[in-house]
């Protein structure tokens, strides 16, 4: 009995020991009194982790044989092309690769993915370019050191990005104006040469803006350009060395050269022709204008001696001309000299006779 009250005491002592340790502390929204340090906690620093970096996303579709391709490395699509075409190639060590994106949505052939190739690698600046059964990438800058073979005279391309090497021989227009003229219309890595003996344009482009310089050059070196260039003056009056001396000075003055002018003049005395060469033909009707101008008929001046000259039938011109000279000009010389004319005259007339009549007589 006696223990029992001593379990039920104890239990109480410690039943009011919990009660005050409870009554202590603070209760939910309170101030804490001003000696009771507050309680803080002290969150670990966050550190930042970067992001991932997107690892390139490749989705090639099955069914039209197209490409679904995001941000893929350019030789990584060269792979996926060549695998395809099961094709070898060869990447330049001076070939920089860029990433590229392409969605193709429609059928997609196996003939279509070399020319899509070679398009993306123009637009990147690099060319495919085929030296025996291997395809070799290169930049496009590095072209012509490739073994390409070359063409003469080539007209007929193909419509694609491949490089070609063209070897075109003029026959009317001179190399040296031609590049001139073509050389803004060249694409991109495409290299251009002359050689003047020959009259030889060297080009080195793609297959389509080959096509299009061949074109050019066709409208530009034809023999009906040059005969529209060329045109024939015939000189009435004048003489045509001495004419094209005063249209050289003229024409200079009007294109403000010293030097030379558009027009080129060939003066032919024998056949009294003026050949004149013009880049434009409109300038022949101001030629034409000129020469009607300066092809007139020689006036002479007021006191001035002019020439004739008369042909004889009967008599001598000699014994006509001191006949005129002495009645004239009254010249005593020409008086003498016309007397002893007569008197030779005379005498050779007398000389013939004689002899007939002594053997008359």
């Amino acid at each position: 009995m006696r223990s029992g009250r001593i379990f039920a005491a104890a239990l109480l002592a410690a039943g009011c020991g919990i009660w005050m340790a409870l009554a202590q502390q603070p209760k939910p929204g309170t101030i804490p009194p001003p000696n009771t340090p507050p309680r803080t906690t002290t969150a670990p620093p966050t550190v930042p982790q970067a992001a991932p970096p997107a690892a390139p996303r490749r989705v090639a579709a099955g069914e039209t044989g197209g490409l679904m391709l995001e941000n893929v490395s350019l030789a990584e699509l060269i792979d996926i092309v060549a695998r395809r075409l099961k094709i070898n190639y060869l990447l330049d060590p001076r070939f920089k690769g860029g990433s590229v994106t392409i969605h193709t949505y429609g059928e997609m052939k196996s003939t279509d993915l070399m020319p899509l190739l070679e398009t993306i690698l123009r637009v990147n600046g690099a060319a495919l370019i085929k030296v025996g059964d291997l395809y070799r990438v290169v930049p496009v800058d590095r072209v012509s050191q490739a073994p390409l073979p070359p063409t003469i005279n080539g007209k007929d391309f193909p419509d694609d990005e491949r490089m070609t090497l063209n070897l075109v021989f003029l026959k009317y227009a001179t190399a040296g104006e031609i590049l001139k003229l073509i050389q803004p219309f060249l694409g991109e890595g495409a290299a251009a040469a002359t050689y003047d003996p020959a009259n030889l344009l060297i080009l080195q482009d793609n297959n389509r803006n080959m096509k299009r310089t061949m074109d050019l050059l066709a409208l530009f070196d034809s023999d009906s350009f040059v005969s529209q260039r060329v045109h024939v003056f015939d000189v009435n009056n004048g003489r045509p060395s001495e004419l094209v001396k005063q249209l050289e000075t003229i024409f200079k003055a009007v294109s403000f050269s010293d030097k030379n002018s558009a027009v080129k003049f060939v003066p032919v005395d024998r056949i009294n022709t003026i050949i004149a060469v013009a880049p434009n033909p409109g300038v022949f009707d101001e030629i034409g204008r000129w020469l009607q101008k300066l092809d007139v008929p020689v006036k002479s001046p007021a006191g001035a001696v002019d020439n004739y000259v008369y042909r004889l039938k009967y008599g001598k011109a000699e014994t006509m001309a001191i006949a005129i000279m002495a009645l004239y000009s009254g010249n005593p010389a020409a008086l003498m000299a016309l007397t002893q004319m007569n008197n030779s005259m005379m005498s050779g007339m007398m000389g013939s006779i004689a002899p007939g009549v002594n053997g008359s007589g």
